[in-house]
């Protein structure tokens, strides 16, 4: 017999219920462990502590108040019918506190990840506050931004305008090296 099943013929074994050769092995179980003999005399003395207790009496209609109480307490919190007072379940404190998070958050949201990309601004991103003295560099320059805004425009990428154009640039003509 193992401990579990011990405990649960606990009770029957102290009401004389159980068969005899379940009581041999309950009484040989308790003689190996003293700690389940004492278990067993607690809960003997405990069940006449509590037989020997005054008895309570109470109205013929207690039992009948008592639940007409808890039903109508628990109806009383669900009937279904709103709390007055209250904004989605909330207070009108934690209301306005919860759409100013909400608010604050679709803010954030919206600077965060939606790109504000003018026309304007990738034009500046192409000029260049330096004056060019010669004019075949002049025109040049001109030419490449032009193209290379029309083409951020069209493609919407300014990296891509500026890898298509770096190539076709030739220097050749203008590199002086200084052995020469």
């Amino acid at each position: 017999m193992n401990r579990y099943q011990f405990e649960d013929l606990i009770s029957e074994y102290i009401e004389n219920e159980l068969s005899f050769s379940k009581r041999k092995e309950f009484e040989s179980y308790l003689e190996g462990n003293p700690d389940a003999l004492e278990m067993v005399n607690a809960i003997r003395s405990n069940i006449k502590k509590a037989g020997a207790l005054p008895k309570v009496k109470t109205s013929s209609d207690f039992n009948d108040r008592l639940l007409d109480r808890i039903r109508s307490e628990s109806d009383e919190r669900t009937d279904g019918s709103p709390i007055k007072g209250l904004i989605f379940g909330f207070s009108p404190i934690h209301a306005s506190i919860m759409m100013g998070l909400v608010i604050a958050f679709v803010f954030i949201n919206i600077q965060l990840f939606s790109p504000a990309f003018d026309s304007q601004d990738t034009n500046l991103l192409y000029t260049t506050n330096e004056k060019l003295t010669d004019p075949d560099l002049r025109s040049l320059s001109k030419t490449n931004n032009a193209q290379n805004a029309n083409l951020a425009n069209l493609t919407g990428d300014s990296t891509y305008a500026d890898s298509v154009y770096q190539s076709k640039k030739d220097y050749s003509k203008k590199i002086q090296f200084v052995n020469d």
